[in-house]
This record gives C-alpha cells, sequence and structure tokens, in this order.
C-alpha cells in the first residue's frame, strides 16, 4: 500500500509545472504578455491537481508493483521498476522511498554493497521520517558482511521501540555463533540490546569451562529475564502445519450444522478437504486443523477471528462471499497470513494485497490462456461470445472481448444468455450453413448444467462441426457421453482441471466412495486438491513462507489436476485447454 508519506511528494513540484505552464503558454500565445501571477497560481493548481491524478492512477502502478514484487521474492525485476523513481529531482520525497525498496531488494537479492550505496544516505538523512527503517536495514546489511560492530552501533541509535524491537531479533539471530570474547568483551557498549545478550547468555551456557569473569557475567546475566516475545511465533510449533478453514457452511444465514443439506456446495468442498487432511495425517504429515462456521455472519466472523488459533495459522482457506473476504482480507494482510479463496476466479477485490491468493485461476488467466490457444488452433479471426449471469461469466466476457483485438480476433457477437435463448443464439449464427456462418469459434461462459443441456441438445440435432469452447465444469455433467462431445467438436477451458489420466484420481475417488457411499462431485475434488496443494508448498522441511516457496516451485504437478504455477502471481496461471481425442482428454 503507499503510505500517507509516501503521498506527500505530490506537492513539490511547483517549480517544475510553473516552468511547464509558462512553456505551454508561449506556445498556444507566443505573442501576448504574461498575464498576473494570480493566473499562474490557478494553473498551477489545475496541474498539480491534473498531475497528482495521473501520477496516481499510472506511474505509481509500476511503483506499487515494484513493492509487490520485493514480497513475491521477484527482487531484480523489483529493482528495475523502482530505478525510475530513485531521482529526487523528479519525484521528490518519493524517491527516498523508492531508494529504500531498492535498497531492500538488492540487500535480499543478495547484492550487499550496492544496497548500502543506496541504504547509506537514507540512515544519515535525519529530515526523512523513515530513518530508523534504513538503519535497521543498513544494521542488516552490516550483519551480512560479519561487521558486527557497525550493525550494533546503527541499531544503538534507533529510538522507535517496534524498529529497535527487530533490531533485537536480528542480533540474537546474527550474534548466536559469535565468539564469546568479542561478546563480553563489548558488552558495556550494547547492554541495552536484547538479542546481544540473550546470544551472550546461551554461548556461555553451552561452553564447560569458564573464565572467573565470564561466571560472573553468566551470573548477572542468569538473574534476569531478557526474553522476548518473537511475533505470531510464541506458541506457534515449527514442526505442525497449522490450517484454520473458515467457510459459509449455513450461507442462507442458518446456525445449526444439522440443517446443512447434502447438496450444500461447501459442504461437498469442506468433503474434500477433509478426506485430503485425514489422508495427510494418515501418511505422517503433522497438521493441526480447526474449522469454523461463518454463517456468512460479519459479527461472528470477526469474534473468530480473534482467537489465538487464527493468529498462530500458517494458512487461512476461506471463506468467499465478498463481505466476508473483505474482513479476512484486512485479517491476513496485518498478520501477513496466506488467505485462499478456493473456489473464485475473480481477483480484482485482492489486488495489491501481498497474502491474498486464489485457488483457481484468476478471470484474466482464463483469457491470455483461451486466446492463446484460439491463435494457434482455429483458422479464422472471428469469435461469438455467450455468457451467464454469473460475476465471473460476465468479466470473462469483457476481458475477452478487450483482449481479442490484440491478437487479431474480431467479436461478432458478445450475448447475455440463458437455458430460454441458447438456441436462438445459434441460430442467429448460421451455424448450419458452413459458407454463411457468421463465427470461426463459439465461446460459452457458463457453469449452468441447464445452459450446458440446451447447448448439447442443439449441437447433436444439427450436427456442428464448428468448435465450442465451453467451461471444464461441462465434463462433469452426466447428460452428455464423451463420444457426443468428442464428436460435436467441443474444446474445455481448464479451470484447474481434474487429470482424468492421473492414476491418483483412481485411488481417491474409490477410498472417497468406501468413506462417504458415493463418488466424489467436482468441488469434493477441488477441496481434495486444495489441502495437497498446501501441504506441497509449505512444511517443516520447505519452511512455511508460501510467496517465496510458490515462486521457487514453478510450475508443480496436481496431485489429481493438470498442475499449479503461481510463480510471482496471486492465482494459479496454468490453464489448460482440453479436447477429446479417441476417448481421452489431451492438453493443447
Amino acid at each position: 500500500m503507499i503510505t500517507n508519506s509516501e503521498t506527500i511528494f505530490y506537492f513539490s513540484f511547483g517549480k517544475k509545472w510553473i516552468n511547464l505552464a509558462l512553456d505551454l503558454r508561449k506556445k498556444i500565445s507566443p505573442n501576448l504578455d504574461y498575464p498576473p501571477m494570480r493566473t499562474y497560481f490557478f494553473l498551477l493548481v489545475f496541474l498539480l491537481s491534473f498531475s497528482s491524478n495521473a501520477f496516481t492512477q499510472d506511474n505509481l502502478a509500476t511503483y506499487k508493483r515494484g513493492k509487490t514484487l520485493i514480497r513475491y521474492g521477484n527482487y531484480s525485476e523489483a529493482m528495475e521498476l523502482m530505478r525510475p523513481y530513485m531521482d529526487e529531482s523528479s519525484f521528490g520525497k518519493l524517491a527516498l522511498y523508492a531508494q529504500y525498496h531498492f535498497g531492500m531488494a538488492a540487500f535480499k537479492n543478495g547484492q550487499g554493497e550496492l544496497a548500502k550505496s543506496v541504504i547509506e544516505p537514507l540512515a544519515e538523512n535525519k529530515t526523512w521520517e523513515k530513518q530508523e527503517d534504513a538503519k535497521y536495514l543498513l544494521a542488516l546489511i552490516y550483519f551480512e558482511e560479519k561487521k558486527n560492530i557497525e550493525a550494533l552501533h546503527e541499531l544503538s541509535l534507533i529510538k522507535n521501540p517496534d524498529i529497535f524491537s527487530n533490531g533485537e531479533r536480528a542480533s540474537l539471530n546474527y550474534l548466536k555463533n559469535t565468539s564469546v570474547s568479542f561478546l563480553v568483551a563489548n558488552l558495556s557498549k550494547f547492554k541495552d540490546n536484547k538479542g546481544y545478550l540473550i546470544a551472550l547468555r546461551e554461548q556461555l551456557e553451552r561452553q564447560s569451562i569458564m573464565s572467573i569473569e565470564e561466571k560472573a557475567v553468566l551470573k548477572q546475566l542468569s538473574n534476569i529475564d531478557y526474553s522476548f516475545d518473537i511475533p505470531n511465533q510464541s506458541n506457534k510449533n515449527l514442526q505442525i502445519l497449522d490450517i484454520a478453514i473458515l467457510l459459509p457452511f449455513n450461507y442462507s444465514g442458518g446456525t445449526d450444522v444439522k440443517t446443512i443439506s447434502q447438496g450444500n456446495f461447501i459442504l461437498e468442498l469442506y468433503q474434500g478437504i477433509n478426506y485430503a487432511l485425514a489422508e495427510l495425517i494418515a501418511n505422517g504429515t503433522k497438521i493441526n486443523v480447526k474449522t469454523y462456521d461463518t454463517q456468512r455472519n460479519n459479527n461472528r466472523l470477526q469474534t473468530i477471528l480473534s482467537e489465538e488459533f487464527l493468529l498462530n495459522a500458517d494458512v487461512i482457506i476461506g471463506p468467499i462471499y465478498p463481505e466476508e473476504t473483505e474482513i479476512v482480507l484486512q485479517f491476513s494482510e496485518k498478520n501477513e497470513i496466506p488467505f485462499i479463496n478456493p473456489l473464485s476466479n475473480l481477483d480484482d477485490k485482492i489486488q495489491g494485497y501481498d497474502f491474498a491468493y486464489l485457488f483457481r485461476p484468476a478471470v484474466s488467466s482464463l483469457s491470455s490462456s483461451l486466446l492463446n490457444y484460439l491463435k494457434s488452433n482455429i483458422s479464422g479471426k472471428r469469435l461469438a461470445i455467450a455468457y451467464s449471469s454469473a460475476s465471473r461469466d460476465e468479466q470473462l466476457a469483457n476481458k475477452l472481448e478487450a483482449e481479442s483485438k490484440n491478437q487479431g480476433f474480431g467479436i461478432v457477437t458478445k450475448t447475455l444468455i440463458s437455458a430460454k435463448n441458447i438456441n436462438h443464439f445459434f441460430e442467429s449464427l448460421q451455424l448450419q450453413k458452413d459458407l454463411l456462418s457468421k463465427t470461426d469459434a463459439v465461446l460459452i461462459l457458463s457453469d449452468d448444467p441447464n445452459i450446458a443441456q440446451a447447448t448439447f441438445g442443439y449441437m447433436e440435432s444439427k450436427n456442428l462441426q464448428i468448435p465450442v469452447v465451453v467451461m471444464d465444469s461441462w465434463l462433469f455433467f452426466n447428460f452428455a457421453s464423451y463420444e457426443m462431445l468428442e464428436t460435436q467438436n467441443f474444446v474445455f477451458l481448464g479451470n484447474n482441471s481434474i487429470d482424468f489420466s492421473n492414476p491418483n484420481l483412481e485411488a481417491f475417488r474409490t477410498g472417497f466412495n468406501e468413506q462417504y457411499g458415493k463418488f466424489p462431485s467436482l468441488n469434493m475434488h477441488l477441496g481434495y486438491e486444495l489441502v495437497n496443494w498446501i501441504a506441497q508448498t509449505i512444511s517443516p522441511a520447505e519452511g512455511f513462507d508460501f510467496r517465496s516457496n510458490l515462486n521457487k516451485n514453478g510450475f508443480s504437478q496436481g496431485k489429481i489436476t493438470y498442475g499449479f504455477d503461481f510463480r510471482d502471481s496471486n492465482n494459479n496461471r496454468y490453464v489448460p485447454v482440453l479436447r477429446l481425442n479417441n476417448g481421452n482428454l489431451e492438453d493443447n
């Protein structure tokens, strides 16, 4: 997020904009005398307002993306995005923030000397309100260079208690293996640093032989409690994966789990989640999970978020509805806990948040993958788009329309459809008359089984061969055979698609049927895959930095799906486009 301090720079361009105004006036009316100064004032106010708005909407988007990429671990690209903003003559105080973020990225990218050259001036700049943040970062750089005295000196100058507390923790981390002689010799200089004192005490306690001086120091340290809390880890067992599940089982406003019907799609999702958890635990994975029914009640959700378990959770699954999502977004961002929406494709609400994820591909990922497929696999450039009233389908239709021109496509129609008017939509395209057909491919964006059934019926009666792109959910509808889907040239847009050729799928389906007395639905498959993806991403062995591990993993094979790619992304960018060939689905 852009802080209030970072926006102050908007009003530091007075002279620059006056000169721009004068140049502009001369170009428009070169023969007129200069107007009174008050004219410049009003023109300046106008230009400041205009430039502030334009800068906020355009240039700041790149600046903000640079900050986000640092969180994602893409340090090199973040540095390149920050570099243009580091010119103080052009960007005023924003340049200081850009320099700080650039230095942070360089430090995390292992470029210590470069980071130090940028951060040292900021740490000495007494007029900058973030000077002590720069001192803390400079101390980390010195610690990495084994310059412990310089690092500890920078920390000793910090007055902000929160920043100094972070410095104490860093001191403990970097000094825990430092020689006792160094720590004892410099004790008087840094006796106010708890991390320093804890490191010294731990080093002394490990020694079997101590000098008289060392024994005296240990006695002194042993009589005082120099412990300090580490946020979010005081009660955290680092050998256990803690998962909090927040789902609106009673999404219609009920309060009793006994009233939940078997057709409840949240219950189906949870059954898949629960089955995966039991399987992982049986195979030795240490998982601690708590499940909460939010009841789609914001007050209840706020009460749930106050529980200690939520503060120590490694990941939060759900909720899914916008009003609940907004609350959990703020909570997860504040406490730096990854939050995953398990079903949505809409990322407009989570943009700009560092800890919010969609398990499924966002609308933008679906759109780009589909257009890339069409560009390589159909001969014509005319597209007909039909979409349902669901938010995802409407946004996807709009996204395809907006991006199709860049790929050379033309949209002949974009129509809101229902089961009642789908036949009219097809007839308007004259598909049964090949030479007169108005389109080269039909895109039907809907998960509605009624729309699917009407489409199947129409296509079968006309025996059409034109490509029809539909969502992969249509593969789970039980009123169409694979033979008919293949014959009628259906293409399926992947949305965390189930890989029917994966041997793990049969084991899951069989085991699920034995436990629940039925074969799993699509939502049950998704719940099962979601938990396996989380356990694959974070664990005691791999560490609990969700973002860093996603980048490190790159593309990863799913347990029962075609896979995931969350590199520098808050949604699954891997979107296979599938076709049936001899009864088997193939990824194109």
